[in-house]
């Protein structure tokens, strides 16, 4: 049966915009993108984070040290001597 309600929300689905998701290190800031299957950080061997520990936020900018919705920081980077 044919309804205006699913004609609808196929046409909002047509025009959704499709993000890459990344994991993100905490500890050094390295990144990969979800579809590597990598856990684990190939620079510190700290686990990576898919979203923000905090609010459950998928992480869509790799370079962010802190969460677009909550405000957490993500990255625990120490300055080098």
């Amino acid at each position: 049966m044919w309804s205006a309600m699913s004609t609808s929300q196929e046409v909002h689905n047509k025009h959704q915009v499709v993000q890459e998701r990344y994991r993100l290190c905490g500890s050094c800031g390295n990144f990969c993108g979800v579809s590597e299957n990598q856990v684990y950080c190939i620079v510190c061997g700290e686990k990576l984070m898919e979203e923000c520990p905090q609010c459950r936020e998928p992480i869509v900018y790799p370079t962010a040290r802190f969460c677009p919705v909550c405000g957490r920081l993500l990255v625990q980077v120490q300055n080098l001597p």
